[in-house]
C-alpha cells in the first residue's frame, strides 16, 4: 500500500520530489505533511522554505516556486492545496488534449523537479484517468486518505485516551466511533470534550459519551430498529419524528434503515447455517458496539420479515422515483411493515 511505501521513506528520510495526497481524512493529510515538513524545512528558516499555496492557481506559478533555490537550507517545501488541477473539465476526455496546455507543462516539469524540491499537492478528490495524476504516480508518490476502518478507529482512539491518562474499554470506545462520522479531526475534538468533562476520573464510561457527545444518526437508527424488534412500531415513529425535527434528511434515513435490514439478514443467515456470533463479528467487520446492537435486533426479527423488508423497500424506492411517494411516506410504511 502507498500508504507504508509513505511511512517507510519518512522513517529513511528518503522522500520523493513530489507527493499527491487526496482523500476525506484530513487529520492523517496534515500528520504527514507535518511529518515531511520536519524532515526538509530547517524551524529557523522555515518562512523561506515553506510555501504553501490554497485555491486555484496556474501551473506556471508552481513550476515557479519550485525552481526558486532554497534559502540556508538544502531543501524546501512546496504545499499545494485544492487547486482543481486533478478534476476532469466537463466535455474533455480525462488525460487527452489536442495542444499543450499548462497542465501538460506540470506534467513535463514534474519528471525533471529540481532535488532541493519537495512538492505535495492535497486534494479532496483526484480523477486517475489525468496525466497529471498518471505523471506523480510514476514520478512520485500518489497516496489516498479515506476515512479509517471503525476498528482501526477504535485501536485509534484507545491510544488517543492513553494519551491523557485515560483508559477506555474497546466497546465504549467502539461506541465513540459509531457516534463519529468516522472522521478522526471530529473524533479528536470529541475526546478532548471528554477529557476535559471527566476531570481527575481515569476510567472513560458510556454515561460520559453520552453526557457529552450529540448522539449520530447511526446511533439514532439502532434505536429505531430496535423498537420495531421489540414490537413498538409507536416508539420507533415518535424517533423517526424526533430525527425530522433535527433536520436529519429522509432519503438518508432510509437508506440507512435499508442498510441495516440487509446486514441483519446477513446475520440472521450466517447464524442459520450455524456460524458463531463471534465469527459473524469477525466476517461482517463489525465493532463490538455494533454487534452487541445488531446481535440484540436480530432476535427479535425473523428471516422471513427481514426478506420482505428486503422486497418492500425496491417496491418503495420504485414509488420514489416515480413521484408517488415521498421519502417521509417511504419510511413510515416500511417501519409499520416490519412491525408487523
Amino acid at each position: 500500500m502507498s500508504i507504508d511505501i509513505l511511512k517507510k521513506q519518512i522513517k529513511e528520510n528518503k522522500l520523493q520530489n513530489v507527493y499527491l495526497f487526496y482523500g476525506a481524512e484530513e487529520y492523517l493529510i496534515k500528520y504527514y505533511i507535518n511529518a515531511i515538513q520536519k524532515l526538509t524545512v530547517n524551524e529557523e528558516n522555515s518562512e523561506l522554505n515553506f510555501i504553501t499555496y490554497e485555491g486555484k492557481i496556474d501551473e506556471e506559478s508552481i513550476i515557479a516556486s519550485c525552481e526558486t533555490l532554497p534559502i540556508f537550507s538544502e531543501k524546501k517545501l512546496v504545499i499545494v492545496k485544492n487547486s482543481g488541477l486533478f478534476k476532469s473539465k466537463k466535455g474533455d476526455a480525462a488525460g487527452s488534449s489536442s495542444k499543450k496546455t499548462g497542465n501538460d507543462k506540470l506534467s513535463d516539469y514534474l519528471k525533471n523537479m529540481p532535488s532541493y524540491t519537495c512538492l505535495i499537492m492535497v486534494e479532496a478528490e483526484a480523477d486517475k484517468r489525468l496525466k497529471l495524476y498518471k505523471t506523480i504516480s510514476s514520478a512520485g508518490l500518489v497516496v489516498e486518505f479515506p476515512f479509517q476502518k471503525p476498528m482501526v478507529l477504535v485501536k485509534w482512539v484507545i491510544k488517543a485516551f492513553e494519551s491523557h491518562n485515560k483508559k477506555i474499554d474497546q466497546l465504549t470506545a467502539s461506541y465513540l466511533v459509531e457516534n463519529s462520522d468516522y472522521s478522526m479531526t471530529e473524533l479528536l475534538n470529541e475526546i478532548d470534550k471528554i477529557v476535559n468533562y471527566v476531570g481527575e476520573k481515569p476510567q472513560i464510561t458510556m454515561n460520559d459519551i453520552e453526557s457529552v457527545c450529540s448522539k449520530s444518526i447511526k446511533s439514532k437508527i439502532f434505536d429505531l430498529t430496535d423498537a420495531i424488534s421489540g414490537g413498538d412500531v409507536s416508539k420507533a415513529l415518535n424517533l423517526l419524528n424526533d430525527m425530522a425535527a433535527l433536520k436529519e434528511p429522509m432519503q438518508k434515513i432510509l437508506f440507512m434503515i435499508i442498510r441495516q435490514i440487509r446486514m441483519l439478514y446477513r446475520i440472521k443467515l450466517l447464524k442459520q447455517k450455524g456460524v458463531s456470533e463471534e465469527m459473524v463479528k469477525k466476517q461482517l467487520g463489525l465493532t463490538p458496539y455494533v454487534a452487541e446492537k445488531v446481535m440484540k435486533i436480530s432476535k427479535g426479527l425473523s428471516l422471513s420479515i427481514l426478506e420482505k423488508a428486503m422486497s418492500y423497500s425496491l417496491e418503495l424506492d420504485e414509488s420514489i422515483k416515480t413521484g408517488k411517494i415521498t421519502d417521509r411516506v417511504a419510511v413510515e410504511l416500511l417501519i409499520a411493515a416490519m412491525g408487523q
